[in-house]
């Protein structure tokens, strides 16, 4: 079995095991299943619209989907971007899928991380990193719970609280 066919399968193998838990709609985990299908061994790229003819959803949901993906850790996205005539050009996106839990609490430490500072105007690259850095020093406290943590449960911090631990971050 080549090295993309044992992702696919353990990635297919998570999605059906949320799904079964009830943390998957139907539609997200037809949409996770199909981006699946375009892991090749150049790379996983394909547009929103190219899934959304594939798994024969609407662009709107295929976009749901990754963004739920993305809370729960399971894939990674990266932003392409191309020279035209002078200028960039946003393209396709590029994906990982995570199969190790390491990886998944670390991505979706991230993105939590990117919801929850939505409020503060500029959200660097440099603090996301920092917020990864402090995930990272209680993975094992993360790891012990439950596997994929939800990322909108309840805060133990206010809003306020949140943006003051941010602006600690720009200091240091």
């Amino acid at each position: 079995m080549s090295r993309h066919a044992s992702v696919k399968t353990a990635f297919r193998k998570q999605v059906l095991s949320l799904y079964f838990e009830h943390k998957l709609k139907p539609s997200e985990k037809s949409v996770l299943m199909t981006l699946a299908t375009f892991l090749g061994a150049d790379g996983l790229y394909p547009s929103h619209d190219a899934i959304a003819r594939a798994c024969r959803y609407s662009v709107r949901t295929v976009i749901r989907a990754l963004e739920r993906g993305y809370e729960l850790g399971l894939i990674e996205r990266t932003h392409r971007r191309k020279r035209v005539e002078g200028r960039w050009v946003r393209t396709s996106n590029t994906y990982r899928l995570l199969i190790k839990v390491a990886e998944q609490v670390r991505a979706a430490g991230k993105h939590m991380a990117r919801a929850i500072f939505r409020g503060v105007r500029v959200l660097s690259d440099r603090m996301a990193q920092k917020a990864s850095i402090d995930i990272h020093i209680k993975e094992k406290r993360l790891l012990s719970g439950p596997r994929y943590p939800e990322p909108h449960g309840p805060s133990q911090l206010s809003p306020s609280e949140w943006v003051e631990i941010i602006k600690s971050w720009e200091t240091t």
